[in-house]
């Protein structure tokens, strides 16, 4: 049995993992390459034959895991996808967004709506613990605990057990249900995003958001969020319903500019059965944790002009995550200059993102203009939908795994991991892209 990365080797995006057995070939994920040179890397295409691959098995529904897919159904791919529904849900939204902002690039679009139909129609969906049966592999799916859907697959293949992370989810997320530990494994492969990192806790990761939002409201200034649509905005919106609901904080008009995290903060509320105690506990109570008063949807350009015309203090939160698109660009060149705005990041910024920029206290251009950043720039590192270094070793621990494959984390962050575990397993390997690699111990 042999195994192949396509992406996510030393570096946080473009999941994208080939397990071939003597039977079966199949792909865990298919993920767009985010951040620096990412175009040219996936317009590179597959250094293998898509039409070759019995299925895919899909962690969850973030881009830099299924914004590929198209592309591979482009490519002559014609089986199954198999994901929970709560992730087929979010990845129509997310890789329609993806078309849209491909028709306003004057970039060779990667695929088209068409190509998106197709894919969906791949899909094969799943409930947590059912049993996925394809010739003489048997796969487990259990909660990921990152975002809405997102799935740990334990794959029983050729005399082995393997067991994918994809992205494993932070400790006492306030929405989703935490990670599942799976009890033993022979193989591990698992991502490394903070390898190296140990996230503060999650009130101090409130209190300084309350912190930021009380500021802005006695400095009538402007508090900028980036935000990434899937999880992260509904964790904050969730917050933020708690300080207006617990009258923490004075009335501030509050925005949500984004047409996706709007649409996924509807997918969310038809999914509560998926949702922790703390939430479920909540809406029993009566109390609607995605709406508040102050809050306002902007789904049309035209919204967002207003906004424009709010005056001051107010909360905008916008895409994307890592300030690399969506409209929290053209926020940053409106709002930026004001030593007394804020911009409040609260997620992993990717090498060569306008995110990391502002983190590092480098330039920022827009559309090759630098764009003057007087504003303070502030990061929330409680907020990640991804487990820590902490977690990550107490997951694999549980398993006892005899081999395990670090990815999707840039080299230092796998390293530190690397490091880690070697107190206790001998045999770990950091990939390298497309090499090959011998699934034995």
């Amino acid at each position: 049995m042999k195994v192949s990365f396509y992406g996510a080797c030393r570096e946080v995006t473009g999941s994208c993992i080939l397990i071939e057995s003597k039977e079966v070939k199949f792909l865990v994920d298919c993920g767009m390459f985010q951040g620096l040179n990412s175009y040219s890397k996936n317009l590179e295409g597959f250094s293998f034959d898509p039409k070759e691959i019995d299925f895919v098995l899909l962690t969850h529904a973030h881009l830099d895991h299924s914004g590929r897919l198209p592309m591979l159904y482009e490519k002559g791919f014609r089986g199954k996808i198999y994901a929970t529904n709560a992730t087929r849900d979010l990845v129509e939204i997310i890789l329609k967004d993806s078309v849209r902002i491909f028709e306003k690039s004057e970039k060779i679009p990667l695929f088209n709506f068409e190509n998106v139909l197709n894919t969906l129609n791949l899909f094969k969906c799943f409930n947590y613990l059912d049993e996925i049966k394809f010739k003489d592999i048997v796969i487990k799916p259990n909660d990921a605990g990152h975002i809405l859907g997102s799935t740990i697959f334990e794959v029983f293949v050729e005399g082995k057990k393997i067991v994918f992370s994809g992205d494993l989810g932070n400790d006492n997320a306030p929405i989703v249900k935490d990670v599942n530990f799976i009890n033993s494994a022979d193989i591990v492969f698992v991502e490394s995003t903070y390898g190296g990192k140990i996230h503060s806790s999650r009130e101090e990761g409130v209190q300084e958001l309350l912190k930021n939002i009380k500021e802005i409201i006695y400095k009538k200034s402007i508090l900028l969020i980036p935000s990434f649509s899937i999880e992260r905005t509904q964790e904050l919106l969730f917050e933020i319903n708690k300080f207006v609901e617990n009258k923490e904080i004075s009335f501030v008009n509050i925005f949500l500019d984004s047409p996706l995290a709007i649409q996924a903060t509807e997918i969310y509320e038809n999914y509560k059965n998926l949702f922790d105690k703390e939430s479920i506990s909540l809406i029993n109570s009566g109390d609607d944790i995605f709406d508040f008063n102050g809050f306002k949807k902007t789904k049309t350009i035209q919204d967002s002009k207003e906004i424009l015309k709010i005056s001051s203090p107010k909360i905008i939160i916008a895409g994307s995550g890592m300030c690399a698109g969506g409209r929290m660009p053209a926020y940053i060149k409106k709002y930026g200059e004001d030593k007394n705005n804020i911009i409040l990041l609260n997620s992993f910024q990717a090498e060569g993102t306008m995110g990391r920029k502002l983190e590092k206290g480098e330039k920022v251009f827009i559309n090759d203009k630098e764009v003057i950043v007087n504003a303070k720039v502030k990061k929330i590192n409680s907020f990640s939908s991804h487990a820590d270094s902490i977690k990550i070793t107490k997951w694999i621990l549980e398993m006892n795994p005899k081999k395990v494959f670090i990815n999707h984390g840039e080299e230092e962050q796998a390293l530190a991991l690397k490091d880690e575990l070697n107190k206790n397993i001998s045999n770990i390997i950091i990939p390298e892209v497309k090499k090959e690699y011998v699934l034995d111990f």
